[in-house]
């Protein structure tokens, strides 16, 4: 990993691999992870999953080796982590996540646990910094359970969400909306791993008819692997942004799975939509069309690509339209006039950002408090993590219908909080 894409994971705008594994893991009840390794690593990954679901830390604990397992190894650590483990919990599977130091030790997870007489499954990765950031984690997370999968018999108009998540900003909200609209539409959601399904439902995941991606950067692999281990054909359908970005995204599912029935979906977004419409345009008639000098975008790709598009095809209109990927991607976005990717493109996110004279923010704190430090105007509009300058309590999505009209309304207000401030500058 070189030292700007490490700068990238741990301190700008990305976590480490072992807070998305973690992360992965935490989104499947009654698991339990045992970080192995300091203290450091443990809270660090703790914190940032607390932003989405409080009180984690009993159901993940650390291990602290002291200075000499590097040498002696970490045996003695872990079984006084196992016997924490079953004197406070009683997990049906636990995932031993070794840090990028203890990594390189080459310790028998599996024998150490088979020694020890556990009463519950004990699973061992390798998922420190070193080994790349949030979504390498994740994504490497959801590849063991799948070795875990038996092939079984197809269910008719089954389907599974892979790359759902609720440790991203309103991702537990994000997959109940997607979940919502495809049994509208007269599918069954078999698992969503990662995303609150059981251990039962993601076993049964192999008898689905379909893999939805919704995320290629979490779930694109393991769609692979299914596809290659048990013929699950899977579609990289990305996340439904904007009502005609709902309508066009699950056409594409009907497309690739047929049976379902896209009237009531269609008859719901016509109705809100036309609500919708009839709202804005009073607004645009007080305050004229919602226009942005410059918006700037900041978040995992699949997030980024999907607003784009529906922020410029649906909601706003703007002169110039950059993405900032806080991860690698192929993936191309017509509506944008720029896109960069974090620690590769940061000399040209640093003129971006030195040379902003206002506009809309959609991102992080990290965006909001680097221009606040540049002294430069700005309009925010929260869709990632980290939020320490933005509070959330709503159970609104930012998916799918529902999440058409939260945004709408949320840009509707960040022009409005422009306009009001744009005229106290000018003593009115």
């Amino acid at each position: 990993m070189s030292e700007s894409d490490w700068e990238a994971a741990c301190h700008h705008t990305d976590t480490c691999a072992l807070t998305g594994s973690a992360a992965f893991f935490m989104g499947i009840p009654k698991s339990h992870v045992l970080v192995n390794g300091p203290l450091w690593c443990y809270f660090y990954a703790l914190r940032y999953l607390e932003d989405a679901a409080g009180y984690l830390s009993q159901r993940m604990t650390c291990t602290q080796p002291g200075g000499t397992a590097i040498v002696y190894g970490t045996e003695d650590d872990l079984l006084r982590g196992f016997d924490a483990i079953k004197a406070m919990d009683t997990p049906e599977r636990v995932f031993v996540e070794n840090n990028c130091s203890i990594s390189m030790i080459g310790d028998d997870i599996a024998g150490i646990a088979a020694r020890a007489d556990l009463p519950w499954p004990v699973y061992a990765m390798d998922s420190g910094g070193v080994r790349g950031g949030f979504a390498g984690g994740w994504e490497k997370g959801l590849l063991r359970v799948v070795q875990e999968m038996k092939p079984q018999e197809t269910v008719p108009k089954t389907v599974n969400l892979l790359g759902a998540t609720p440790f991203l900003l309103q991702g537990r909200q994000d997959t109940e909306e997607i979940k919502r609209l495809l049994r509208l539409a007269g599918y069954t959601v078999t698992a969503a791993p990662g995303a609150g399904s059981s251990w039962e439902e993601i076993l049964r995941a192999p008898s689905a008819s379909l893999n939805i991606v919704v995320r290629d950067e979490l779930g694109r692999r393991a769609a692979e692997a299914m596809e290659r281990d048990f013929g699950v054909p899977w579609i990289s359908a990305g996340l439904p942004y904007g009502m005609r970005g709902t309508e066009t995204w699950l056409a594409r599912i009907l497309a690739a799975a047929p049976g379902g029935n896209m009237t009531p979906v269609r008859e719901e977004i016509r109705a809100r939509n036309t609500a919708l419409r009839h709202i804005t345009m009073d607004m645009e008639s007080l305050w004229g069309p919602l226009w942005f000098d410059r918006i700037l975008i900041a978040a995992l790709p699949s997030e980024a690509a999907g607003l784009a598009e529906a922020v410029r095809g649906e909601w706003a209109d703007t002169e110039r339209l950059t993405v900032l990927l806080q991860h690698p991607s192929e993936q191309t976005i017509p509506a944008a006039d720029e896109v960069l990717t974090a620690g590769q493109d940061d000399a040209a996110v640093r003129d971006v950002l030195e040379g902003w004279t206002g506009g809309l923010v959609m991102g992080s704190s990290h965006e909001t408090a680097r221009l606040l430090r540049l002294e430069k105007p700005f309009t925010a509009c929260h869709i990632a993590y980290p939020s320490t300058d933005r509070l959330f309590l709503t159970d609104l999505p930012f998916c799918g219908v529902r999440g058409a009209e939260y945004l709408c309304e949320r840009l509707w207000n960040a022009k409005l909080a422009e306009q009001e401030t744009a005229c106290r500058d000018r003593g009115m």
